[in-house]
């Protein structure tokens, strides 16, 4: 595990005490998770990756639905069962906003020694030392503001040459599916002196592709400037020596504005890639989800291939939602198969207390529920493989992540791929390259969510 960012110089724990961490959720998470570890590095703290050797474990939960509860409870016990002092932090907790709930849980889990929010990671060393000390507490806020105005150090959990960037904390946007304005506050741009040069500091560690994310990456800067501000962040980070790649997830639709649109399409570091989470295509569908207006989705995806030829869409869909149809499943379903969107993903609706979806009428069984999930990952598989049919022939760029050991092919990504979401591009070579190389492959053979080929060239510088 070696530090990617803020490079500092570390001292000896008093403790000498060693520090395992395992990270749930979203990539938010992995971001709180690298700060954490990276202040604790910076105080002398020994990390380890292996839970059986520390001293001190931290879990960092997810609770976005029901399936991350039970994995983020499940979890907690597994950690316990190992007998060492337990801190856990994230949106589990921060869900647990009142004092009663909170004595309940750890009433409930005596595994645990302490219990901080999605607002107190920044303070993790003071909290380690209190348990070092013997002391059993939970600390939450009630209205999560995570800290925005400082640039704290990162040790980073991830392999190969990318690395997230994260350029504002929480969300203004009531969806009623959705829980995270109550565990992670409202919208907060970073400054973004901060964002770039927590981003020169990562690239100086060998990072060569930053993936922007937030709850809302397009809203980016308007709620202190008027302006939305990404595209002139874009332009920034294109100015980084040997940044090679810049992407951008979680872009709401309403703010796609051709301003960002015509960035992508004129910066060659910003890959013509954008997640863009629609959760339905059925106006009455989106109206119940409370998402907020923007123009009707057959225009939106057009009007970006217009503005970016080429353009790769990454979408999530919710299925089951209450008061959903089949008429409004087919929609989806249609809507797929006439715009063969390149990257989809499906959940099955999970009802969070607390959302105003939880209490709506007309709810969907759970097994159709999951039935449409299938459905629709079905009918995307079919529409997955037929694009990568296209690409057979063709060279692309890869970023090469690593090598597979039995075969000694390149593991890697092409534009067309987000770390960890996406698919993987494994391709022979006969040259020497390295990790955070660009290298050309032909495209030789596909499957609908990986690329096979030949590397036919030197990385391109």
């Amino acid at each position: 595990m070696a530090e990617s960012a803020s490079s500092t110089s570390k001292k000896a724990s008093p403790s000498g005490s060693r520090v395992g961490i395992v990270s749930l959720g979203c990539s938010k998470n992995t971001v709180d998770t690298e700060n954490m570890l990276g202040l604790l590095a910076e105080e002398g703290y020994t990390i380890v990756d292996d839970e059986t050797q520390a001293d001190v474990l931290l879990l960092n939960t997810c609770s976005f639905i029901e399936a991350s509860q039970k994995e983020s409870i499940q979890t907690i016990l597994e950690l316990g069962a190992l007998d060492k002092k337990l801190i856990v932090t994230g949106c589990l907790i921060q869900r647990t906003q009142h004092q009663h709930e909170l004595d309940e849980l750890m009433g409930e889990l005596p595994e645990v020694s302490a219990a901080i929010g999605t607002s107190e990671f920044h303070q993790i060393v003071d909290v380690v030392k209190r348990v070092e000390a013997g002391e059993r507490f939970t600390s939450v806020l009630p209205k999560a503001k995570a800290p925005v105005e400082t640039l704290l150090p990162r040790l980073a959990t991830t392999l190969g040459p990318s690395a997230y960037l994260k350029v504002s904390e929480g969300c203004d946007h009531g969806c009623s599916f959705c829980i995270i304005p109550a565990l992670r506050g409202r919208y907060a741009s970073r400054p973004m002196e901060l964002i770039l040069e927590e981003a020169r500091q990562l690239v100086r560690g060998g990072v060569r592709e930053l993936v922007l994310i937030a709850e809302d990456t397009t809203r980016y800067g308007h709620e202190t400037s008027g302006q939305y501000l990404l595209p002139k962040l874009l332009d920034a980070l294109c100015e980084i020596d040997d940044l090679l790649w810049v992407r951008v997830l979680y872009a709401y639709p309403n703010y796609m504005t051709n301003e960002l649109l015509d960035t992508i399409a004129r910066q060659p570091k910003v890959v013509p890639y954008l997640d863009m989470p629609l959760q339905h295509t059925h106006p009455d569908m989106l109206r119940a989800m409370r998402r907020p207006r923007h123009e009707p989705v057959d225009q939106l995806i057009t009007r970006m291939r217009e503005k970016v030829p080429g353009i790769v869409i990454r979408t999530t869909f919710i299925t089951g939602f209450p008061g959903e149809t089949r008429e409004h499943h087919q929609h989806m379903l249609d809507f797929l198969k006439t715009h063969r969107i390149e990257r989809v993903g499906a959940f099955a609706y999970s009802p969070q207390i607390g959302t105003a979806g939880y209490a709506m009428p007309d709810p969907v069984p759970d097994e159709v529920k999951e039935a449409r999930r299938q459905a629709v990952m079905e009918a995307q598989q079919g529409i997955s493989l037929s694009l990568h049919q296209g690409l057979v022939g063709q060279v692309i760029p890869m970023l090469v992540e690593g090598v597979e050991t039995e075969s000694g092919r390149l593991i890697g990504r092409t534009h067309r791929d987000a770390p960890e979401i996406d698919g993987t591009t494994y391709a022979i070579c006969d040259r020497h390259v390295h990790a955070g190389d660009l290298v050309p492959v032909r495209i030789t053979h596909v499957d609908p969510y990986d690329l096979h080929g030949e590397v036919v060239g030197d990385p391109i510088a």
